[in-house]
């Protein structure tokens, strides 16, 4: 979950103590559809998985994000 959190730290350019569980696209400015694609990227890469397309679409809010990712591992 380190990991995690580290990537979506980078690819939303937030500190740590901003990142939490209800934090949806709409409360991060730089959470638009470039972002995501970037997120979708780093998260792959950087975890070494695979998701699928309904993954991504799913992917609203880090409380999801976090979900899809444990279900992955």
């Amino acid at each position: 979950m380190e990991k995690l959190e580290e990537i979506l730290c980078e690819v939303f350019k937030l500190k740590k103590e901003e990142l939490n569980d209800s934090l949806t696209m709409a409360d991060v400015d730089h959470w638009d559809s470039l972002t995501h694609m970037d997120l979708v990227t780093s998260l792959e890469d950087g975890l070494n998985i695979e998701l699928t397309m309904d993954d991504i679409m799913n992917m609203k809010d880090v409380a999801t994000i976090k979900s899809i990712i444990l279900e992955k591992q």
